[in-house]
């Protein structure tokens, strides 16, 4: 027993002595860059933690470390916060900012008032482009860094952050030294990167041209795919280029394309419409564009007619937008005893797959709500069908239809915003089809149906 108490014990002086894996996070890495450039005689503070988001830029207030601040910053704990120290006349000012290695972002010197380069950024952004300026700085492996020195100290007093990942969290640290410190890929050799290939620039926005012509053309686009009519309706966007249409369409599907007016001035703002379509009422989103084209388009499908609110952003300015809705009728078999909404859907399904009307009652009706249901349907061999699941109630996060005979299959899923999904397949000697819906989201309530094809 008493050697099995003293190989437990020495086992457990072992434990004690062997340090689980070293893993460096983001504060660790600031950390190493503080002490790294105060032991190099640098003063060094770090300012609190950022978090910033995609297509929110940040400015970021910048001082040196107050003279007479302690050398060894990191080496118990560097200060969170710059002081407000008098720097040297020929010092320089160094600012690295860490993110996580995946996180990508850009850091900016902002430029002094009165600043050429401040107009001509200006300029590039009412263009509807990006400038390009050699101050900018991106980052590389999550670390971005500038120094100046002298006078050009002044420059750093602010400096933007914009994020091109989604979201992420930054740690700043601020040096003043008597010239320009370690490089942080030095300091965090994990950090270094290759040769990094500079961005190219995609030119200007494409111009949409005459606007007369971009609604010709759409309507001429429609009716080649089967449109009854295309209605145009015009409104002026207001001075920063939003505005709202409120339009009360007929049942069955639509395609609403919106257009702006491109001004003849030479420095503006680029045409690029984003829009979504909303019913009136109850504030359901019907469909969205966010895309980076000059017009946008707008697809969904109504049940009963109804008023239908559309606002916008993106015109030029207080130009002329155009709603041009495009028609097509709702299909006489898709059932409307599951409500307008169900049957806006099932018609949606329809047409997003380009499906022909259905010529018959469908040959099976199901109702289903959350998870995975399984739905066996009789056929008969030889013959094409189509099946199509929609929402009636509740809120979707996704909807997938899949149709298996045999060692056969066929899926559908809903698109981004979509209430409907619809998948075609055909028997050849099957007698039975079995049809999965799954529905994932805030209680939802589905509607399968299934019709003959010819």
């Amino acid at each position: 027993m008493a050697r099995v108490a003293v190989l437990s014990l020495l086992t457990a002086l072992a434990g004690l002595s062997v340090g689980g894996p070293a893993r460096a996070d983001l504060s660790d890495d600031a950390a190493r860059v503080a002490r790294m450039w105060s032991l190099s005689g640098a003063r060094v503070a770090r300012l609190p933690p950022l978090f910033v988001e995609h297509g929110r830029r940040r400015l970021v207030a910048i001082s040196p470390p107050a003279a007479g601040a302690p050398g060894a910053a990191g080496a118990a704990g560097a200060s969170r916060a710059p002081g407000a120290g008098r720097a040297r006349a020929d010092e320089c000012l160094t600012v690295a900012f860490l993110a996580p290695r995946i996180v990508e972002f850009t850091v900016e010197p902002e430029p002094a008032p009165g600043d050429a380069s401040a107009l001509e950024g200006l300029v590039d952004r009412l263009r509807g482009r990006e400038p390009d300026d050699e101050r900018r700085v991106h980052s590389a492996a999550g670390a971005a860094m500038i120094t100046r020195c002298g006078p050009a100290r002044e420059e750093l007093r602010r400096v933007t952050v914009d994020m091109l990942s989604p979201r992420g969290a930054l740690d700043v640290v601020v040096a003043a030294s008597s010239g320009a410190p370690d490089r942080v890929e030095s300091i965090l050799p994990e950090r270094a990167f290759g040769p990094v290939a500079p961005r190219g620039d995609p030119g200007r926005p494409v111009e949409p041209g005459p606007l007369d012509a971009r609604v010709a053309r759409a309507a001429r686009r429609a009716r080649a795919e089967g449109a009854l009519r295309a209605v145009p309706t015009d409104m002026r966007a207001s001075v920063v280029g939003t505005g709202q249409f409120s339009v009360k369409l007929s049942e069955g599907c639509h395609r609403v394309d919106l257009m702006a007016e491109v001004p003849s001035a030479t420095v503006r703002r680029a045409t690029d419409i984003d829009a979504e379509a909303r019913e009136a009422g109850t504030g359901r989103l019907l469909d969205r564009d966010r895309s980076d084209a000059p017009d946008a388009r707008l697809d969904f499908c109504l049940g009963e007619p109804g008023v239908v609110e559309i606002p916008f952003l993106g015109a030029a300015g207080p130009v002329k937008v155009v709603l041009s809705d495009a028609q097509w009728s709702m299909p006489a078999y898709v059932p409307g005893h599951f409500g307008a909404r169900a049957r806006g859907n099932l018609a949606a399904a329809l047409h997003r797959r380009h499906a022909p009307a259905p010529r018959a009652q469908p040959i099976a009706e199901a109702v289903g709500t959350q998870g995975d249901t399984l739905v066996p349907v009789p056929i008969e061999p030889g013959r094409c069908y189509f099946a199509a699941a929609a929402l009636i109630r509740g809120e979707l996060r996704a909807l997938r239809i899949s149709a298996e005979l045999g060692d056969r299959a066929a899926r559908d899923d809903a698109g981004d915003g979509s209430e409907g999904a619809g998948v075609a397949f055909c028997s050849d000697l099957e007698e039975s089809a079995a049809l999965r819906v799954a529905a994932r989201g805030n209680s939802p309530v589905w509607v399968l149906a299934v019709w003959p094809m010819d």
